[in-house]
């Protein structure tokens, strides 16, 4: 099979991570949509004027070209602009959230946080729009080492940023209804 056919069998939009594929469809609900798109305007406002750029996915990341892995986080924030390519992140991002939804949340909980891990994102935050918390993954020691406890929160807290100095995010505001 050549690169074109490859393409051709692919889904419509995907993840490769550790070379295998992962099929990013059906396309998210409701609530996810509505989850993503509180927490970016509240980002974009904070960042507006600032280094640091947040985007939304559909945004491909590269955490490591010559791995081939290749995610499409739900939002990423990257401080480093030589990072920002014209196809998009190419390296760790500071800050990577991703929104639970049914058909992602093992890979979201296991294999997405330790590739996010071992390739040197700063935060990491797993959103459940059913729980209504917010699980945030501060990565800091060796990938090698013992994984820290996420710090947990609920739909009533407002949550802190470790990666970006000065915001915090008022769940109240992204789980309203």
């Amino acid at each position: 099979m050549d690169a074109d056919q490859v393409r051709e069998a692919l889904p419509e939009r995907y993840e490769v991570i550790g070379g295998k594929v992962y099929d990013m469809s059906p396309p998210p609900a409701e609530p996810h949509q509505r989850i993503v798109g509180a927490i970016y305007a509240h980002l974009y406002a904070f960042l507006k004027g600032k280094t640091c750029r947040a985007y939304v996915a559909p945004f491909g990341v590269w955490l490591d070209e010559a791995s081939g892995d290749y995610v499409e986080p739900d939002i990423a924030v990257i401080c480093d602009p030589a990072k920002i390519q014209h196809k998009g992140c190419v390296g760790a991002p500071d800050l990577v959230i991703e929104i639970l939804s049914p058909s992602t949340a093992v890979k979201d909980k296991s294999v997405k946080r330790d590739l996010y891990r071992e390739k040197g994102v700063r935060e990491y935050w797993l959103v459940d729009p059913m729980l209504q918390t917010v699980e945030v993954y501060r990565f800091e020691g060796p990938a090698g080492g013992p994984m820290a406890a996420p710090a947990v929160y609920g739909a009533a807290d407002v949550v802190p940023v470790g990666a970006l100095d000065g915001v915090s995010v008022d769940m109240r505001d992204v789980f309203e209804t």
